[in-house]
């Protein structure tokens, strides 16, 4: 926790305004007063060589309330008299420069639960002059942990007194507090904050200094795989007092394309590959004072934030070209109040493995929420994608939840899916098979924890009704990797054989009644026999080991 005291008065006197304009006018809703300039609904149209002061002896406010309507070239913040004044961008405004900022005296952006100011400066060799910015951000709730990062240089951890604050370190995936009120918040890199309602902790704070702007390299960037390693995933931020888009025109090397945003609650990603519709962060917009997570895949990563990608965006500071890919299914959970949401689908780009520049990892929201994932192995994805669907191919779901009641899962998708492809979700536990395309919608009881052998998404290339009888249906068979799953619901004991494709037994094992079993083929990639005997039935399928 971070502690210190900070009084400051500030005179505030209204008198007129003088200022100086030189820029180009389009549509007539700008409205000149004695406090200000505000544009609601007309253009402003300025550039690099055009100027604008704002000066006088009092507060001033420069208000646009439509993104991209408003464009200065350079300005200039420097006001007359004794007093300390300031020129104020409100929460709802959206400022763009085209040229040079000088502050002589303080532009203020200003936050709250509705908003963020937004300044955008379109040119990458625009400078700002003058450490006389002040940029509020509103924390929205409180006792949530929030991703945070500082739109000026020189900032400190002062800035959150009475927060808690925290720093990741990749090389050995460790958490530190930050305790010193004089420790750097270092420009691009991300920090995790929580303000706690018990002992009053502030959901308002301002940056002071010099804003940022220009192209920002990043620097905490590492990839360190092993035990007790952070495996490449850096926390960095947004360093821009505005919005900024996450797309592959970021100069990057070694680095995942897909981001991850903690909303207070769950993760929100954007991978840039992949269409709108599998993503859960809105048009890849970083708002700002956001702090991000990015992931490493090898050694000497590098990345480079680019001015050029600065945007205004109307999405709140977050708790938390598109190509196409017709065969994509999102799923989602509800339960508990809160919900989760997943993606699978086909791509030709795409492996039977991780991709970086198309999965998402699965990374876990607060444990009251549920979480529904796909998993390979000990990889947990958030969007998984195949090259294709094979002949009876089966993706093992993964869930956690945090109380024991009524969960929902539903899917969307089913429309633009290969429509020769039969989808179905098999629920162990209850032994229910639900063809999800004449039935969406699945409904089920789950105790809290963690289940990855209760759900398999089961895919048919031929479109067959995989309807079974009533004691077949207490048996089902598939594989998933090296791995053969016989799930044996039957009160009798009973017994499974794998042969290989001539017939020889590889692998015999005793089943007991209600239970999943797994057989580990360790014999080669390809196809294989599982055959079910018990005195009720007999059951056989051909399987793939990969």
């Amino acid at each position: 926790m971070l502690y210190n005291f900070k009084m400051e008065t500030i005179m505030k006197t209204k008198t007129i305004i003088v200022f100086y304009l030189i820029l180009f006018l389009t549509g007539i809703a700008i409205t000149g007063f004695p406090q200000g300039i505000t544009n609601s609904g007309g253009y402003i149209t300025g550039n690099s060589t055009s100027y604008m002061t704002f000066s006088g002896g009092g507060d001033m406010t420069l208000k646009s309330t439509t993104a991209d309507r408003t464009t200065f070239g350079n300005m200039k913040v420097d006001f007359t008299g004794t007093g300390t004044y300031k020129l104020t961008i409100p929460d709802d405004s959206y400022i763009t420069l085209a040229g040079n900022l000088t502050l002589s005296d303080t532009l203020l952006l200003e936050a709250s639960s509705s908003g963020m100011a937004s300044l955008v400066m379109s040119t990458t060799a625009a400078t700002v002059t003058g450490a006389y910015a002040k940029v509020e951000q509103h924390i929205p709730a409180q006792d949530e942990w929030h991703m945070i990062s500082s739109p000026v240089s020189a900032a400190t951890a002062n800035v959150y007194l009475g927060i808690y604050l925290m720093k990741w370190n990749e090389p050995d995936s460790t958490w530190s507090f930050i305790t010193s009120t004089t420790d750097p918040l270092n420009v691009t890199q991300g920090y995790f904050a929580w303000s706690a309602s018990g002992i009053s902790s502030p959901q308002d704070v301002t940056f002071e200094g010099t804003l940022n702007t220009g192209n920002k390299t990043v620097s905490n960037l590492t990839y360190n795989s092993g035990s007790n390693k952070g495996d490449g995933w850096c926390l960095v931020g947004n360093t821009y007092p505005s919005a900024v888009e996450w797309n592959n025109s970021w100069t990057k090397s070694n680095i995942d394309a897909t981001i991850y945003i903690y909303d207070g609650t769950q993760y929100k990603t954007w991978n840039y590959n992949l269409p709108a519709i599998s993503n859960t962060l809105p048009n890849g917009e970083i708002p700002p004072t956001q702090g991000f997570w990015v992931k490493a895949n090898a050694a000497n990563p590098s990345m480079t934030i680019p001015n050029s990608e600065r945007c205004h965006t109307s999405n709140s500071f977050y708790k938390g070209s598109e190509s196409i890919i017709p065969d994509m299914l999102n799923f989602s959970i509800t339960g508990n109040g809160y919900n989760d949401r997943m993606s699978i689908g086909t791509l030709d780009e795409a492996t039977e493995d991780f991709d970086s520049e198309y999965d998402a990892y699965k990374l876990f929201g607060i444990e009251a929420a549920p979480q529904l994932y796909s998993y390979i192995n000990d990889i947990k994805f958030a969007v998984n994608l195949f090259p294709e669907i094979t002949e009876n191919k089966v993706i093992p779901l993964g869930l956690k939840t945090g109380a024991a009641m009524e969960y929902t899962i539903e899917v969307e998708g089913l429309d633009n899916f290969n429509l020769s492809t039969g989808v179905y979700l098999e629920d162990y536990l209850t032994g229910n098979m639900t063809n999800l395309r004449e039935n969406p919608v699945y409904t089920f009881n789950a105790e809290e924890g963690l289940d990855e052998d209760r759900f398999v998404l089961h895919f048919n290339v031929d479109n067959t009704d995989i309807e079974l009888t009533e004691t077949e249906n207490n048996v089902s068979i598939y594989a998933f990797d090296n791995t053969v799953y016989v799930n044996y619901q039957l009160k009798v004991p009973g017994n499974v054989v794998v042969y290989d494709m001539i017939g020889k037994e590889i692998i015999s094992k005793n089943l007991n009644p209600d239970q999943l079993n797994k057989l580990t083929v360790n014999h080669g990639k390809g196809y294989y026999i599982v055959k079910v005997f018990s005195k009720e039935a007999v059951k056989t399928e051909k399987v793939f080991i990969n």
